[in-house]
């Protein structure tokens, strides 16, 4: 192939690269990382249960040990914490996942000055109770049992009943809110009601994931911490279908049962966003009592696990622009997983399926390849006779590949077909909890770098670990290049200059990429190999 273009196809290909990590750094902006990344793993028995640190000051600290009472609720899935000061969820565990200790992991869990999971307060500024109705006011324990807890809060004219519901068999969460007017006039209400919040997020890369998301009829609008316009909160008027609250892994789902009057998304800075739904304003008839239900999926973002909230649901777990593709290699990779029981294989299998499927356009690129290859020395020369008249020197150029029925970009096809894949790839591998804690020969997680082995200090761009499959990818992509120019060819001091400077580019931008990735491009790599192989003798013979 001709180098130049090919240099251009490389060159092309990074930048594709890089737009699409600006891209994901734009819409998932990186945080402050934690010093303590979390690994989660699926099954095993449940281990102690620690509370998190947070940041409450000391007073306020005191001030909660002193009046609030909690209640805790755990079956085979989960493990959620009351507080009667709110009468929302204050924490939330999920006990089939662990953490790099092994305990379960924490899902949620709310400082002083943040709502909780299924809080309610007025949005009705005139009020006559909305100093009751205040973040954390004080609720009344009157029910508890192993899957039921109900809280009640009187005032002068109305009574609010909370009931929740845990459910054994599956993430979910109900919530019956009741509100009986207790006068013999209208009263005028109006709620604001949590949904998912105060996901806790570790890393960096995890953080990049947190965000809000919601769909009202067939369109659905996502959100991210940080941004200005839910700063303060912001108000979609209309009932939505559902409404999340998500990080990298895991979900807060809450699907509202009636129709609602709107929904809001709200954050503060990059690390906290939360949402909800908005009831009323609406009258409330002397003596009379509404009752509103709620459902709330918290669980891992898995399709299977959420569809039984309607037909829609499976918008709250999203890709990108690529979510169709995404949504196809996540198939074929289950497909792969089910018959092996091992997702580094998988990947490999999956690497496999898809060359093969595309090895008509490989073999041709191949094939154009290796001609451009035989009458390069031609090519050469038309350059160098024509050196000082570039127009005729492109002229003869074309002349010659049309004679020789030769496509100077066939060769760079299979290439960009391949990022389509490669990004919806790296989608899954690092939002995928299935994929989370997965092994492979040394590599511990498949959707982190492989970390093969650990250094006494923290070196620029390889960080902690010796990661070797971007070594190993690195050393297959030169082995690749040297393989495009067999013995006896021609080959200028810049065209191996750049057989070895693109493959350590390569080996730079894949170094901190999750292994389970890093894998799937090594493979393809091998097979590329494989088939250049075929190819070289097959023009031979």
């Amino acid at each position: 192939m001709d180098k130049k273009r090919l240099i251009i196809a490389v060159a092309l290909s990074m930048l594709v690269i890089f737009a699409y990590r600006s891209y994901t750094t734009k819409f998932y902006p990186q945080a402050t990382p934690t010093p303590q990344a979390t690994q989660i793993v699926e099954g095993g028995v449940p281990g102690t249960l620690h509370q998190a640190a947070t940041t409450i000051p000391t007073q306020v600290r005191k001030r909660i040990a002193q009046d609030e009472k909690t209640v805790a609720i755990e079956n085979e899935l989960y493990r959620a914490v009351l507080s009667d000061l709110g009468a929302g969820i204050k924490e939330f565990y999920l006990l089939k996942y662990k953490d790099m200790d092994g305990n379960p992991i924490l899902l949620s869990s709310a400082e002083a000055d943040q709502p909780l999971i299924y809080e309610t307060s007025t949005t009705l500024a005139d009020d006559t109770v909305s100093s009751a109705d205040d973040r954390h006011a004080k609720w009344t324990l009157v029910e508890q049992s192993d899957d039921t807890v109900v809280y009640k809060k009187e005032s002068i004219n109305r009574i609010i009943m909370k009931r929740f519901t845990f459910h054994n068999t599956n993430y979910i969460i109900e919530l019956q809110l009741t509100i009986i007017n207790k006068q013999n006039e209208a009263l005028e209400i109006g709620y604001k009601i949590v949904g998912g919040a105060n996901l806790i997020s570790k890393g960096s890369l995890d953080k990049r994931f947190l965000g809000a998301d919601l769909q009202m009829g067939d369109k659905v609008i996502r959100r991210r911490p940080g941004k200005k316009r839910i700063m303060g909160g912001e108000i979609f008027y209309g009932s939505p279908d559902w409404i999340s609250t998500k990080s990298r892994y895991f979900t807060f789902i809450l699907k509202p049962e009636q129709m609602e009057k709107a929904a809001f998304i709200q954050g503060s800075g990059r690390k906290s966003v939360y949402s909800g739904v908005v009831l009323g304003p609406t009258r409330l008839d002397s003596r009379a009592q509404l009752e509103h239900n709620y459902v709330l999926y918290a669980g891992p973002n898995s399709p299977e696990n959420i569809t039984f909230l309607g037909p829609t649901a499976g918008n709250a777990i999203n890709y990108g622009a690529l979510t169709g593709i995404a949504n196809i290699l996540l198939k074929g990779l289950n497909f792969f997983y089910k018959l092996f029981g091992n997702y580094g294989l998988a990947i490999i299998l999956l690497s496999v399926l898809i060359s093969l499927i595309l090895s008509p356009l490989t073999k041709k690129s191949l094939q154009s390849m290796k001609a451009m290859q035989t009458i390069q020395p031609e090519v050469e020369k038309i350059r160098k006779d024509l050196k000082d008249n570039p127009q005729k020197m492109n002229k003869e150029v074309m002349a010659l590949y049309k004679e020789h029925k030769i496509n100077p970009m066939g060769g760079c096809l299979p290439l960009f077909l391949q990022f389509p894949v490669f990004i919806s790839l790296y989608q899954v591998l690092t939002r995928n909890v299935a994929l989370k804690g997965a092994h492979f020969l040394w590599i511990k997680d498949l959707s982190e770098p492989d970390a093969a082995f650990t250094l006494p200090q923290t070196l620029p761009i390889i960080g902690n670990y010796i990661n070797i499959l971007p070594l190993l990818m690195v050393g297959a992509m030169v082995f690749q290049q040297k393989l495009s120019h067999p013995k006896g060819s021609e080959v200028s001091e810049q065209q191996k200059m750049m057989s070895t400077i693109f493959p350590i580019v390569f080996g730079f931008i894949f170094y901190q990429l999750p292994s389970g990735l890093v894998l799937y491009w090594l493979s393809n790599t091998l097979i590329m190999i494989f088939l250049q192989e075929v190819v070289l003798k097959s023009r031979k013979a």
